[in-house]
């Protein structure tokens, strides 16, 4: 398209044609300087050809070839404001005369000819052309259309609302049925048809997006069923409980769908916190009991809302920003008569004891025990664990970390070395002084842990503490309950005798006579400790020897021998300390073999029943741990914190 322009003055003439989709126009305006300018448009006819043979268009080329300049025009020009003396005679005479002439009136007042005139083009700039670039080959480009419904008035002669699932009907020779606000053709028992529309219930329209034009045309149409109802039920909220229960949580577990009175269905989502969202849709669920509660709308604008919205009977000015800043609750009506929801529930089997190894009457029905309850300790804590490196003698390990509360010092075997250093769990530091017996490498791990007690166990999983945390954790911080003992310390709860024992037996107390010598435990106590002491049943059983004597536990079995002729210490290899210490001036004269005498130690750590449940399921792979840490703090007096 080729264009010249110029800024004109008003416009005083304008024409324009146009053939085909080739147009050219002509404005015609005048200057300051009393010239007359002509600005030429011209389009193509999408072909290469200009209208009124103005040029070509080379597209392949990109070459324009048009005419801007023409010499061939002329104008009409006034060349006198008088007549010369014989034509104005023939004028005066005739019309003096009565006569008449039929060119008298063209011959008054002056003469007219006819001039050439030439076009002047003006600077390169006074030619614009625009033109789109086109791919290098042509494209096939497809574009898709949905119409719009066609809109069957089903109930032209009744306000009632249609129940749903009634619907039947011909369209142009298809049979087309309802259900849950859809329409289908060709449904039946054992197919389920295709979706070809939807059906607003309290209008009484079918809204046909999907059908086959067939029959005599679109007014073949037979009404076969078609069911309506006097003072229909909606409602905007749902209560109800499932039918079994504990539910399984997050998506998955719950799926729920209604129609709404315009025909739509509506479907439920659900998360792991047990929340419902969806369109037009609120609510909660309680997996454990199968409690479901729905409220049906939106939060809408108040200023959207127009007067007579505001004369409804849910609108109250007093409600407005009450949830959400500048919104009210708008309920949005279904039927509940179409909710339908599928859930998937857990059924616990009977548990055998045997496998179990406890009782399980105590337990709820699914096996599950409180976790966290208001009025525990909790214990939030994070661990830092450095890379294995070789430790000297005075050398000082920083573990990056201040106000550590626990430091290990662990071998290349996990194990953990509990001598040989001390720690400054303030500064987070640990000072080798004796590598007696340390691998060659050895790993610091410190774990930093703050003790607060549960205000509020949340549905959501959240916890309230009575008191702030106070300490900026790190990513991969832990939360964790804690089981409170109270006061515990190593002890000797009892110590017997009996003449004889068969070595398995054990009992509640003596079983049979006592044996004639007997340990002076007055004298001469049972020493324990809280490192090396722990929770057993102790039976030393003299052989036949008279001095000489077994150690034996009800848990741990035999694990030691010693003489009454010395002090006897059995050790603890976990803890590198005594289970015990029995010394050899306690013993006195009288032992003969078999005699037996029964010690019972209570160790300062609290014992702790740990079961793992596994649900039936195909084994996952996947390796699970726990650390299970018994912690404790020494009333040391203030002069020696």
């Amino acid at each position: 398209m080729q264009e010249v322009g110029m800024h004109l003055r008003p416009v005083q003439n304008t024409n324009s044609s146009a053939g085909n989709s080739a147009s050219v126009s002509d404005e015609t305006g005048q200057t300051s300087d009393k010239r007359i300018v002509v600005v030429r448009t011209l389009t193509d006819d999408g072909a290469g050809a200009f209208l009124a043979a103005l040029g070509t268009v080379d597209y392949a080329g990109a070459q324009v070839s048009v005419k801007v300049v023409s010499f061939d025009r002329s104008t009409s020009s006034y060349k006198s404001d008088h007549e010369d003396a014989a034509e104005f005679d023939k004028v005066t005479t005739s019309g003096s005369t009565g006569s008449s002439s039929s060119s008298a009136s063209t011959r008054k007042g002056g003469s007219y000819g006819t001039t050439a005139i030439g076009e002047e083009l003006l600077a390169g700039s006074s030619v614009v052309a625009r033109y789109r670039s086109g791919p290098p080959a042509p494209r096939n480009v497809t574009r898709s259309f949905t119409p719009p419904a066609v809109t069957l008035d089903l109930c032209p002669y009744t306000s009632d609302r249609i129940i749903a699932g009634s619907v039947r009907f011909r369209w142009m020779g298809t049979v087309y049925d309802d259900a849950e606000g859809v329409l289908y053709r060709g449904r039946t028992d054992a197919n389920p048809g295709i979706a070809s529309g939807r059906i607003d219930y309290q209008a009484g329209i079918a809204m046909m997006t999907d059908y086959v034009v067939g029959g005599s045309g679109p007014t073949d149409f037979q009404l076969l069923s078609l069911w309506t109802e006097n003072s229909p039920w909606s409602t905007a909220c749902l209560f109800f409980s499932t039918e079994a229960a504990p539910l399984r949580a997050g998506p998955g577990g719950f799926v729920l769908t209604v129609v709404d009175t315009r025909g739509n269905t509506l479907t439920a989502n659900v998360d792991a916190q047990g929340n419902i969202t969806g369109a037009h849709m609120l609510g909660r669920i309680e997996f454990q009991r199968g409690g479901v509660e729905l409220q049906f709308g939106d939060f809408v604008n108040d200023g959207d809302l127009t007067a007579f919205d505001k004369a409804e009977w849910w609108y109250s000015a007093g409600d407005v920003g009450a949830v959400q800043a500048g919104k009210i609750w708008r309920p949005w009506p279904v039927d509940p008569t179409t909710l339908r929801y599928s859930c998937v529930s857990y059924i616990y089997l009977p548990v055998d004891v045997s496998l179990m190894g406890i009782d399980p009457a105590a337990l709820p029905a699914d096996g599950r025990v409180t976790y966290a309850r208001p009025g525990d300790t909790c214990v939030i804590g994070v661990t830092y664990s450095g890379a294995p490196f070789a430790p000297g003698v005075g050398m000082t390990y920083n573990v990056g970390h201040e106000r550590l509360s626990l430091v290990q010092v662990l071998g290349p075997d996990g194990a953990e070395i509990l001598d040989g250093y001390s720690a400054d769990l303030d500064a987070g530091t640990v000072l080798f002084t004796d590598l007696a017996g340390y691998p060659a490498t050895v790993t610091v791990v410190g774990r930093t842990e703050v003790y607060r007690q549960i205000a509020e166990v949340r549905i959501d999983g959240s916890v309230k503490l009575t008191q702030p945390v106070g300490y900026a954790f790190d990513a991969g911080a832990v939360f964790s309950t804690a089981l409170r003992q109270g006061d515990r310390f190593a002890r000797v709860q009892r110590v017997y005798d009996q003449q004889a024992w068969n070595g398995s037996s054990w009992v509640d107390g003596q079983d049979g006579n006592a044996a004639t010598a007997t340990y002076d435990d007055a004298d001469y106590p049972i020493e324990v400790n809280n490192r090396g002491a722990i929770t057993e049943r102790w039976a030393l059983r003299f052989r036949s020897d008279a001095t000489t004597f077994d150690l034996i536990g009800k848990h741990l079995g035999q694990i030691a021998s010693g003489t009454i002729n010395a002090d006897f210490s059995p050790p603890n290899q976990a803890r590198s300390a005594p289970y015990m210490t029995v010394r050899a001036a306690g013993w006195g004269a009288g032992w003969v073999g078999g005699n037996t005498v029964f010690i019972d130690t209570v160790g300062a750590e609290s014992p702790i029943d740990v079961v793992r449940c596994v649900q039936p399921s195909s084994p996952a792979g996947l390796d699970d741990s726990v650390w299970i840490v018994q912690r404790g703090d020494v009333d040391r007096p203030p002069s020696a914190p």
